[in-house]
């Protein structure tokens, strides 16, 4: 639990000031909010403690945004407020056994390059774009393989996750968040 925490606050503080791999946004001009509900009833680790997302028309050294993560519901909310245009997928999502304390492993959840478009939008001018809402789902067993499938499922609505990420967004993305919010009533 406290492990969790550590990682939200991190993130919390890095989304607050506007982070994107190792530089700072100071201007949001342009850029999206992304975000999705992950589902991890049927999945190995019940919380997620990180994760990224890709863009595929930037440079190698710049093309990975660490997501910022939020528990609601059976899931969790996967997010990131400043995108660049183009296309982008969740590439990786990190999750650990919490029961109390946390466990020592990490299950990595990576969806590669390919993979359609799970988790995926192409972003052609600033906005707010919605992922969607998907389940991972793990094979049982102890020795079962490093495998696992993504399926659509029902989630919590686009308001309830837009107000949480209100709450942890840049200043200057608030007003592009409270549009989308206004434009869903």
């Amino acid at each position: 639990m406290r492990r969790a925490a550590i990682g939200f606050f991190f993130f919390v503080t890095a989304f607050l000031s506007g982070c994107v791999t190792n530089n700072e946004i100071t201007d949001f001009t342009n850029l999206s909010v992304v975000y999705g509900w992950v589902d991890l009833e049927n999945a190995k680790g019940n919380e997620v403690v990180g994760g990224s997302i890709k863009g595929f028309n930037l440079p190698p050294d710049q093309n990975r945004y660490p997501i910022g993560y939020s528990k609601l519901g059976t899931g969790y909310v996967i997010f990131h407020v400043g995108v660049q245009n183009g296309p982008m997928k969740v590439n990786t999502i990190e999750t650990m056994n919490c029961i109390g304390l946390c466990g020592n492993v990490i299950n990595v959840f990576d969806f590669g390059a390919q993979g359609g478009d799970i988790l995926a939008a192409n972003i052609k001018s600033q906005g707010v774009y919605f992922l969607g809402n998907f389940a991972l789902v793990s094979p049982k067993g102890l020795f079962a393989p490093r495998e696992f499938d993504v399926v659509p499922t029902k989630g919590p609505s686009k308001r309830q996750m837009l107000e949480l990420i209100l709450e942890v967004a840049a200043e200057q993305q608030k007003p592009l968040i409270r549009a989308e919010l206004a434009r869903l009533q």
